[in-house]
């Protein structure tokens, strides 16, 4: 509890509820009206805020929402969201009656998770509806070519199942080049087309599925040929990118397309400390001041998700200048140098990601210090930190 209340009084995010609905449009826009909009807000909707997010997404006019889990199912339906919701992730066979009960539809891959959620939906009084997820070439989840038509076959056959989806995911389909237009990386056009196949198998043996589909980001954005019934835009309905390729790909088939980071992380100083040269800055010793120097001590860290990976190398932004990270991140504290920034005093707004004035910190600059991801640096925004809506 104590950390909870340290996050609420000191560090929050915005959520631009502009921003976000702008993106989503856009997205609609870039699929049209027959096809399903379903944004995946798994993992606290890319660090946005599961409720707040999904609620924003579906007033500007997402029709499903895509999620990873029971317990993000069971968040969703207690805050009246009443959409469809599709689990991507595994339900195991406990959480079944509840994922039955709840309405959710479930990727299923297996035999046992079939016949124990016929058995839930039949204790529930309920008809579950899955989505057969087939193995393309991206060797996650999925079940395998030659084992599809005979389990969808012994799918059919339950009373309490309904098929209403087949779907699969691409590997690299954010690979594209811009050279290539709006021409399908060759792996990816791979797995299009052994999706293409397993659908036309399934037909064949008279098994008809009524929803597939296999786009994420990239794939919504660039190419039609994937869209079929539904997409699951990921990333770029938080206003990010899953690749440079895809970006620069997204401006040259449409024109003037915009999508806008829709969140900023924002937290106070909590001190103002002058140090003398050579005085040494933080754990381990890290780096040593090569002038007298004015810090600011901020109330955040690595618990909250402020990547340790961080120290002596990112920039935070304070009365809309950039200050370097000086020594290592701790658990709940980083040192900041403000020398060159006058006027700052305690408690005022530091923003650690997001924009301030003319200069923004972006998460794929903050990634490119991690060694990592976009979608990792906002993901990994502790939860306890509250979601503030913004308009």
């Amino acid at each position: 509890m104590s950390n909870l209340i340290f996050s609420q009084n000191l560090t929050r995010v915005e959520i631009n509820k502009k921003t976000l609905t702008h993106n989503i449009k856009t997205l609609r826009m870039s699929v049209g009206k027959k096809c399903l909009l379903a944004p995946a807000v798994k993992a606290n909707a890319y660090g946005h805020g599961l409720v707040i997010a999904s609620q924003i997404m579906l007033r500007a006019g997402a029709d499903w929402l895509c999620i990873n889990s029971i317990g993000e199912a069971r968040a969703l339906r207690a805050a009246g969201i009443r959409s469809p919701i599709y689990i991507m992730g595994y339900v195991q066979d406990a959480d079944l009656p509840e994922a039955a009960g709840l309405g959710c539809r479930m990727v299923v891959y297996n035999e046992e998770t079939l016949k124990n959620l016929a058995r839930a939906a039949w204790r529930a009084g309920v008809r579950a509806k899955i989505h057969i997820k087939v193995e393309t070439g991206n060797n996650r989840q999925g079940i395998a070519m030659e084992e599809l038509v005979a389990f969808a076959h012994r799918a059919a056959s339950l009373q309490t199942i309904e098929i209403e989806g087949l779907c699969t995911h691409f590997a690299n389909i954010e690979d594209v080049k811009i050279s290539r237009g709006d021409r399908l990386p060759h792996y990816a056009l791979t797995q299009l087309k052994n999706f293409q196949k397993a659908n036309e198998m399934l037909e064949a043996a008279g098994i008809y599925i009524p929803i597939l589909h296999t786009a994420n980001s990239a794939a919504t954005l660039l190419f039609p040929a994937t869209h079929f019934n539904m997409v699951r835009p990921g990333i770029v309905a938080y206003g990010m990118w899953p690749s440079q390729e895809t970006r620069r790909a997204a401006e040259a088939l449409h024109k003037g397309i915009s999508l806008e980071p829709a969140l900023r992380w924002l937290t106070k100083i909590a001190q103002v400390k002058h140090i003398q040269k050579n005085a040494r800055i933080g754990y381990g010793c890290t780096y040593r001041a090569p002038r007298p120097m004015k810090l600011a001590i901020l109330p955040v860290g690595y618990y909250d998700g402020y990547d340790r990976k961080l120290s002596n190398k990112a920039h935070v932004l304070i009365h809309g200048k950039r200050a370097p990270v000086r020594g290592r991140v701790c658990m709940n504290i980083i040192m900041v140098d403000v020398t060159d920034i006058p006027n700052v005093a305690r408690e005022d707004t530091v923003t650690l990601l997001g924009r301030d004035g003319a200069e923004e910190i972006t998460a794929e600059y903050i990634a490119s210090l991690s060694h990592t991801i976009n979608y990792e640096v906002t993901t990994k925004i502790n939860e306890t930190i509250p979601r503030i809506l913004v308009p």
